[in-house]
């Protein structure tokens, strides 16, 4: 019996052979299987239902099919299941128009599909011609029945048909009975009951039949049980199986076929067996079984029969399967899948079904727990096999849901049975996640596959295979899964991680691609898990590989070293950041210094530097990186571009940042000046570049260098305009505009005050709330008049007009209320008049700022016509009302209302008060000055009627008419009435000189104009005479003296006036200087005993000594002009001077520009020591007391031109230089020339002076500003660093002292030189001990100190001693200083021994280049020195034992010869071979040899070379017996050299030539020979048919080979083989085109006419030790040390002759260690290959003869 989904399967199968092609229903059935990972069986058969649609699809309109279902009746489950999959069919066929459905069944199952889909109801009727055949066939054989007549036996099968009623199973069984009869009555009386019965009691057929069943039979019982319990029938062969399990004995016992045979006879009624399966015949036969199983006294219950099949299952397999297989990542191939099930019968249904068995057997529970038995777990296979079966037969048995759950109760079990250790066990945690791993399970197989993991490391070896797929397959299936935290997860990730790095460095070695990885997947990890002090101890790790493998400085590396300076960073080691950006920073200063990865790495260092209060060092940096990039930017030839710029605008910047962090603005301030100062002149196109300008400017803004940041916003804005940047011009706009703002803000001496509007609260609603009730009262109190008040004042404070409106006029309405109204006369309430007036000008106010000016202007008048009708002229409110109306028409412009309301007073003061009252007087005053201010009218007319009031025409003014004269006499001046003015004036100047009345009140100030007015009409309107002019200027000065007093400002303005008008004329010039020195004499003599103004000692002092400056410099610009005015003119200059220092400061341009006349005088009185003075003060006093960047700089233009001007430019830079010591070092080196005294106040600040003064005086264009400066503060920095470093380590003083001393030689600054040298050499003596006399001593720390130069950071002295005394040893030896040389290589020598500096990789090579330079080799090479025989002597001793001393800390180290380049090995191979020291370069060769495998980058000639040079070092260092595997190795290479290049190949060549040599040299010589004759007839007969090898060798070459076949001829005395031939080959040779025609062969005697007399060559043929043992010739080396490309091409190819079938090996065989057997001509020693590489170091290797390998 089937269910529903197996009917679907059934009918996809059918459709999918009839729709091989229909790609939409393939890609269904995919999508179907893959959606089924996740879902129950149910929702798995609708997807498959859901297939069938689309199948069915393409019989919509084309095709036909017709779909017939038999037996859903029958199906598991009964009648709901079958109605499901009937329903399915009827609507998929009622669903597309050509396909129709058959349903047959014993009853209707389905409904009608529209006459598409017919229910096939099987009845009596229909199938009575098949029961018939069925009984007649059945009882044939009965004896009982076969023995009647014909028409008996139709009449029995007639009524039998009958009584059946359709019944098959009745009709079946019904035979049986009968035939169970022995005699004919039983027969006929048992048919006769059975006709009389039912046939639906079909119960009793059942109870005969089983009556004469032995259940008590262990097969039949056994049988029957496992019938009921099995999944589908059982085949024969595996019930036969099954019935051999021994359980008792655990074993499979041997049986009797028959014994089945017979079982199944006795069982045949109700067991069928056909097509090899063993099956019941019905199911109603099953379910009666069914019944006696559950009875259980006859048959086993159900879960012991499941039992006891589970555990035969698994005792099958126990017993055939394999129990040694390891496990594996792969299933089972389906071959050998089928070949298992075919050789064991029972095999795939245990696979398949035994699982099931045991869920519903008693060795599970219902709650899923496990009961094992001992003899379950004896009868348990543990075997891997069965697992791989399971893997490739289950994944195909159910939806993925359920395969996992069967892995995982599978692996449930074995580790019950097995424990876990166990391969079982492994190999199920393999299914188990893998099944998991398919459906995306990421934690559930991670988890298994760490626990195989686990497992196969205890189980199998430590590195095995198996393990490590376990662990690399749960690193990837974790892989995408987030870690943040420490979990189970993350600690499995992390064991496995360590795992598999060991195990790949065990494998592959420690640099492999494969474990770093690996390692970089641990140091993530550890990252992800915020565990970085593990994070930080792999990224090192991770650090070292990169530069064990790829170098130190690679992109790897510098990777590597980012991510390691990120954790440090996160964890705020600044220590160890500032370490490892070190080590980065060293990488890249080897780049140029505009490359963007060293700006980067130089700025980032010296931040950490920086973090780490490391300040000097930092700035260090940041100073050597601006001046090397100012020192690109203005090289002549520099190609760099506009970026240049840009870099070194930004380092600056930052250096400028810098600066400002530690709170040194001036030095900030000068570094801005001198950038600017840069490019101030300049024009880019490049809008990056102004871009960063702008940003300049913003500095100097934030550091008040406003004026020079108006100039770099000015020239921005500029170029921005031009290039259409609208939005960069904005913004340059802008930042002019603040700029100017803050430098008017600046000067300014006045304060802004702003205000600030106060925003609404809930004041104003508690003040309305009062306001309301307030008005509501039925009379106006004080109260009323408060409370309005406030609220309008507060409402006017908020600026809330329209309010303020509303509550004025709302209050006026009940105060005053004409006034809101108008009409009618209007005057002051009766009651609170000046309140309800304040008020009312609060509403004018309030219509006024709310832009009401029509409404102000009339309340304004009402409160004027109220106050005129209310009040007498003198009251205040009057005043306060038509003030108030005036302010309001002059703030609106409206000038004629103005005079109208003046003249109505005027009018009512003359009416009331008369002309004289004060008030007449008053307005008639406001209306002159009005109507004259503001032009209605004529206001002087007013002035007038004052004057003809009081003075009646007089000559004297009187006091109330002196401000009408004063206005008069203005406005005469203005107007041009000179005459009139003339008048005006003399009766003020009378007035005033005269001392009349009203004198009083002329001030200082009007004196002073009206002096001024007087003396500019007579002067130039009268024409007075200049003596009357001179008289009035006298009488002036008298008559202020006499006023003001001597000692007042305008007294002495009057002397000044005075003097300057005497200046104009030559005849007064010497009163003119008398005046002047009187007014100074005057005013220090007052000063002392009375209070001066301010504006005397400062404006008008000022005025008079530069008046008294010019009279001097006017008198002494004659040539006639004597000695002794010079001499006063200095005096006054001085005094100037000096107060101009005072006061303004010795950089003031004023006060240099007097200093400047100063010395000019002094030149002329040719005082020539004093201007040396002065000049040096003045120096040494702008430095030490100016601290503002930009008066340093114009201070140094300034001085600039007045040393030039004395032509003491080189005086002056002497002094520079001696300024720049004393403030770089605090002393000088001449104190007897300059006697400075700096304080220690003096600091970079004053750099920019002196950079100023130096640029000017040089007058060099080649060096910039910037360079100049960046070299002052470079020098500082360094010597800062280099002064305190004494108090530091050796190494750090060494290490300044370097870089100091680096800067000092750059500039050529000896004298200083040797004081550091000195200082600091003290220091290293004590420090370290030198074996050399001290100035051996001295030459090697200077050599140190040039090594280390400006660049190299992390010090290390034996490092930097091993590259220093290469370089000193050969400069002293091209020199021709030989034994100082050698002195110095011994001192350094010891010293880096001492240091044991040659343990390290990176020395090593250092090392061989000195011991190179002992004995004249390498860089030494081309030196011609005459050396006499002992220093010679001593020289290779020390060549000898420093090549020892470096070959024995390599080994001590490890350290690997295969990193050094190949120009290093060229020369040490060299030096070892002109030392004789075989033994250790035997010792290089070998290891270069064997590492030819890991060298990429070797050429394939290089590599024959190294094993040429290994073969020769052997045979020289060796016994007999190892010169013997020299001989061995030499033919290996020879062997196959040929095979690959071909015999004649000139490499292959010298190689038989070297290994015939070795022959000769061995004794033997008859190998020699062979080697020969095999070469010569190569060149006779042509090498293989390969094109790429030669078929023919050179004429000279060939006859070589001659020569020397005849020297082993005549060395072997006679021939090895038959002499014809050798005859013969001589001859064939001759006769060659290519050599027969060439005269040197016409000497070539044949082979049979050479004489045994003859004696051999004592050289010739022999081996000899070379002269040279370079690998490759120097000159054929490129600046790389690498092999110049045209060295390593082959040669060219002539015509082939294809002489013979040798095959072509791969290069790569032979450059890389071992080569494949060949199908021809293998060459094997006892059926094993011979490798390469290593069979020539063997001891017990074996080697056949080169004639063996030809052969």
């Amino acid at each position: 019996m089937e269910d529903s989904i197996s009917v679907a399967k059934r009918l996809l199968l059918q459709l999918l052979e009839k729709n091989v092609g229909n790609k939409a229903f393939f890609r269904s059935l995919v999508e179907a299987h893959q959606a089924t990972s996740s879902k129950d069986s149910k929702s798995a058969e609708k997807l498959l239902w859901r297939c069938i649609d689309t199948a069915l699809d393409q019989y919509r309109d084309t095709d036909y099919l017709m779909i017939v279902v038999d037996g859903l009746d029958e199906m598991e489950g009964g009648q709901h299941p079958a109605s499901e999959a009937a329903n399915h069919i009827t609507l998929l066929a009622s669903k597309y128009n050509n396909v129709q459905a058959i349903i047959c069944s014993r009853g209707t199952i389905a409904k009608s599909g529209l006459g598409k889909t017919r229910n096939f109801v099987v009845t009596s009727d229909r199938n009575h011609d098949d029961l018939r055949l069925v009984i007649d066939k059945s009882l044939s054989g009965c004896k009982h029945f076969d023995h009647q007549d014909e028409h008996t036996r139709e009449n029995i099968v007639e009524h039998l048909l009958h009584a059946a009623k359709g019944n098959f199973l009745w009709a079946s069984l019904t035979p049986f009975v009968l035939k169970r009869e022995s005699t004919h009555d039983g027969f006929n009386k048992v048919l006769k009951t059975l006709l009389e019965s039912s046939a639906a009691d079909i119960g009793d057929l059942f109870t005969r039949l089983t009556s004469a069943i032995d259940f008590s039979k262990p097969d039949i019982h056994l049988l029957l049980s496992w019938m009921l319990v099995t999944n589908r029938p059982l085949t024969l062969t595996e019930v036969k199986l099954l019935l051999k399990i021994d359980l008792a004995k655990k074993i499979s016992m041997e049986r009797d076929t028959t014994s089945v045979d017979d079982v199944l006879a006795t069982l045949r009624p109700f067991v069928s067996q056909a097509n090899g399966f063993v099956r019941f015949r019905h199911s109603i036969i099953r379910q009666y079984m069914l019944g006696i199983q559950q009875d259980g006294r006859k048959l086993k219950n159900h879960r012991d029969a499941q039992a006891d099949i589970t555990m035969r299952l698994l005792a099958y397999c126990h017993l055939n399967l394999d129990k040694s297989s390891d496990p594996t990542f792969e299933m089972l191939e389906q071959s050998e899948k089928d070949d298992l099930f075919a050789s064991y019968g029972l095999l795939e249904y245990a696979t398949v079904h035994w699982l099931d068995h045991f869920r519903r057997s008693s060795f599970q529970q219902e709650n899923g727990s496990l009961q094992l038995t001992s003899d379950f777990k004896a009868v348990f296979p543990g075997s891997v096999r069965l697992a791989l079966l399971e893997w490739s037969c289950w994944g195909t048995a159910g939806t993925t849901h359920e395969t996992i759950q069967a892995y995982k109760d599978a692996l449930r079990i074995r580790q019950e049975v097995l424990t876990q250790k166990h391969r079982a066990v492994l190999q199920g945690l393999i299914v188990c996640g893998s099944g998991h791993k398919d459906k995306n399970q990421t934690t559930e197989a991670g988890s298994c596959f760490y626990r195989a993991s686990k497992i196969s490391q205890s189980l199998l070896r430590k590195y095995d295979i198996f393990t490590v797929t376990c662990t690399t397959t749960f690193l990837a299936v974790i892989e995408g899964f987030s870690l943040s935290s420490r979990t189970d997860l993350a600690t499995w990730k992390e064991e496995q991680l360590i795992y598999i790095i060991e195990t790949y460095k065990h494998q592959h070695g420690k640099t492999h691609d494969l474990v770093i990885r690996y390692y970089k997947q641990l140091a993530q990890f550890y990252t992800d898990v915020h565990e970085d002090h593990q994070a930080e101890r792999i990224w090192k790790e991770v650090r070292e590989l990169m530069i064990t493998r790829f170098g130190k400085g690679s992109k790897e590396e510098t990777d590597i070293s980012e991510h390691l300076t990120i954790i440090l960073k996160r964890g705020d080691k600044k220590t160890d950041i500032v370490e490892y950006e070190q080590g980065i920073f060293d990488i890249v200063t080897e780049l140029e210094v505009w490359d963007k990865r060293r700006i980067r790495m130089t700025l980032e260092l010296a931040r950490s530097y920086e973090k780490r209060q490391e300040v000097l060092m930092a700035e260090e940096l940041f100073v050597m990186l601006w001046r090397r990039l100012t020192d690109q930017c203005h090289h002549p030839h520099h190609h760099h571009g506009i970026e240049i710029h840009i870099h070194t605008i930004d380092v600056a910047t930052e250096y400028v940042r810098f600066l400002r962090r530690c709170h040194r603005d001036e030095e900030a301030a000068n570094v801005l000046i001198c950038v600017w100062s840069e490019y101030e002149e300049y024009d880019f196109e490049s809008e990056t570049l102004f871009l960063k300008l702008r940003f300049l400017g913003q500095l100097m803004r934030e550091i008040s260098l406003l004026s020079v940041a108006m100039s770099v916003f000015k020239k921005c804005w500029m170029w921005f305009k031009s290039h259409g940047e609208s939005e960069h011009t904005k913004s340059c706009e802008t930042a002019i505009s603040e700029t100017l703002v803050e430098i008017i803000t600046s000067v300014s001496s006045t304060t802004t005050t702003t205000t600030t509007q106060t925003t609404r609260t809930s004041t104003d609603t508690v003040v309305l709330e009062i306001f309301e009730s307030t008005l509501s009262r039925t009379s106006v109190t004080s109260e009323t008049i408060h409370i309005c008040r406030n609220l309008i004042s507060y409402y006017i404070k908020l600026e809330r007009w329209s309010e303020a409106i509303d509550i004025t006029k709302r209050s006026l309405l009940v105060i005053w209320k004409s006034i809101v109204t108008g009409g009618g006369t209007i005057a002051l309430p009766q009651d609170y008049g000046t309140e309800a007036m304040e008020i009312a000008t609060y509403l004018a106010i309030c219509y006024q700022r709310s832009q009401h000016f029509h409404e102000a202007e009339n309340i304004y008048v009402r409160l004027y016509h109220a106050c005129r009708n209310s009040c007498r002229l003198d009251d205040e409110r009057l005043t306060k009302a038509y003030n108030a109306l005036i302010k309001f028409y002059k703030e609106h412009q409206k000038w004629q209302k103005v005079v109208e309301i003046y003249q109505a007073m005027l009018a009512d003061c003359r009416t009331h008060l008369g002309p004289k009252h004060r008030l007449t007087i008053q307005t008639l005053y406001v209306l002159g000055s009005f109507c004259t201010e503001h032009g209605h009218g004529n206001g002087y007319d007013y002035y007038d009627q004052i004057i003809k009031i009081f003075d009646h025409g007089g000559h004297i003014c009187q006091p109330d008419s002196l401000e009408a004269m004063k206005w008069m006499c203005r406005w005469h001046y203005e107007a041009g009435h000179w005459h009139k003015l003339r008048s005006v004036c003399r009766t003020l100047w009378d007035t005033w000189r005269h001392r009349h009345a009203g004198h009083e009140s002329f001030t200082s100030d009007f004196v002073e104009v009206l002096y001024f007015r007087y003396r500019y009409v007579l002067e130039h309107h009268v024409h007075v005479e200049y003596s009357l002019l001179r008289g009035l200027i006298t009488e002036y000065r008298d008559a202020c003296a006499k006023a003001f007093g001597s000692s007042d400002a305008i007294t002495i303005r009057a002397m000044v006036e005075l003097a300057d008008f005497s200046m104009s004329s030559e005849k007064y010039v010497l009163e003119a200087i008398a005046l002047y020195e009187e007014i100074l004499t005057h005013i220090e003599r007052t000063s002392r005993t009375t209070t001066v103004t301010t504006a005397v000692t400062t404006t008008t002092i000022t005025k008079v000594q530069k008046r008294l400056i010019q009279a001097y410099v006017q008198v002494c610009s004659h040539e006639s002009v004597s000695s002794q005015i010079i001499e006063r003119a200095v005096k006054a200059m001085l005094h100037r001077y000096e107060s101009l220092r005072t006061t303004l400061g010795w950089a003031h341009v004023e006060t240099l520009s007097v200093l400047r006349e100063v010395i000019h005088l002094q030149m002329k009185l040719k005082k020539q020591e004093i201007v040396t003075r002065m000049l040096l003060e003045a120096t040494v006093k702008i430095i030490s007391e100016e601290k503002r960047s930009k008066s340093l700089h114009e201070a140094g233009k300034i001085m600039a031109q007045i040393y030039k001007s004395c032509a003491m430019s080189s005086y002056a830079q002497e002094m520079i230089h001696e300024l720049r010591l004393h403030i770089i070092t605090g002393h000088a080196t001449s104190p007897n020339k300059f006697d400075i005294k700096l304080g220690k106040t003096v600091g970079r600040v004053s750099f920019v002076f002196l950079v100023t003064l130096e640029q000017i005086l040089k007058e060099n264009l080649s060096i910039s500003y910037a360079e100049v400066m960046a070299d002052y503060i470079t020098e500082s920095i360094l010597y800062e660093s280099y002064t305190h470093s004494f108090k530091a380590s050796p190494t750090t003083l060494l290490g300044h002292t370097a870089h100091l001393h680096a800067f000092l030689s750059r500039h050529k600054r000896q004298s200083q030189i040797e004081r550091i040298e000195e200082e600091s050499f003290q220091v290293f003596g004590k420090s370290w001990s030198l074996v050399a006399q001290p100035h051996i001593r001295k030459l090697f720390y200077v050599a140190l100190l040039e090594q280390i130069g400006e660049d190299i950071r992390d010090i290390n002295a034996g490092d930097i001693a091993c590259r220093s005394s290469i370089t000193k040893v050969l400069t002293l030896l091209k020199q021709d200083r030989v034994q100082d040389a050698y002195a110095v290589a011994h001192c350094a020598f010891h010293f880096i021994k001492e240091q044991r500096s040659y343990h390290r990789f990176e020395n090593v090579q250092y090392g061989f280049k000195l011991s190179e330079l002992m004995v004249f080799l390498g860089p030494a090479k081309t030196v011609k020195v005459t050396v006499d025989a002992k220093l010679a002597q001593s020289m290779r001793h020390l060549s000898q034992e420093i090549i020892r001393e470096v070959l024995k800390c390599c080994k001590e180290s490890k350290i690997d010869f295969v990193r050094l380049p190949l120009a290093d090995l060229n020369e040490l191979i060299a030096l070892l071979g002109e030392q004789q020291n075989y033994a250790d370069l035997e010792w290089i060769l070998e290891h270069l040899w064997r590492s030819r495998e890991v060298q990429k980058s070797w050429k394939a000639e290089t590599i024959i070379e190294i094993g040429r040079r290994f073969v020769q070092a052997r045979y020289l260092n060796a016994s007999k017996e190892r010169r013997s595997e020299a001989i061995r190795l030499c033919e290996d290479i020879c062997y196959n050299l040929r095979r690959v290049w071909g015999s004649l190949d000139p490499k292959t060549l010298e190689m038989s030539d070297l290994l015939s040599q070795l022959y000769t040299n061995m004794g033997h010589t008859r190998e020699a020979q062979g080697v020969h004759e095999h070469i010569l007839r190569l060149a006779v007969e042509g090498d293989d048919g390969d094109d790429r090898t030669l078929d023919t060798m050179e004429s000279e070459t060939a006859l070589k080979q001659v020569a020397l076949l005849k020297q082993s001829f005549l060395r072997l005395r006679g021939w090895d083989k038959s002499p014809e031939i050798y005859k013969d080959l001589i001859s064939d040779l001759k006769q060659l085109p290519a050599y027969k025609s060439q005269p040197e062969w016409k000497n070539v005697r044949p082979a049979h006419e050479w004489s045994l007399k003859e004696a051999a060559s004592e050289t010739v043929g022999k081996f000899e030790a070379p002269r040279t043992w370079f690998l490759v010739k120097p000159e054929n080396l490129d600046e790389k040390g690498e092999v110049r490309e045209t060295l390593v091409k082959r040669p060219s190819m002539k015509v082939k002759r294809a002489t013979s079938n040798w095959g072509m090996r791969p290069l790569y065989n032979l450059l890389r260690g071992s080569y494949e057997d060949e199908t021809n001509g293998d060459r094997k020693t006892n059926g094993v290959k011979k490798p390469v590489v290593e069979d020539g170091d063997k001891e017990n290797g074996g080697y056949e003869s080169a004639a063996e390998e030809v052969e």
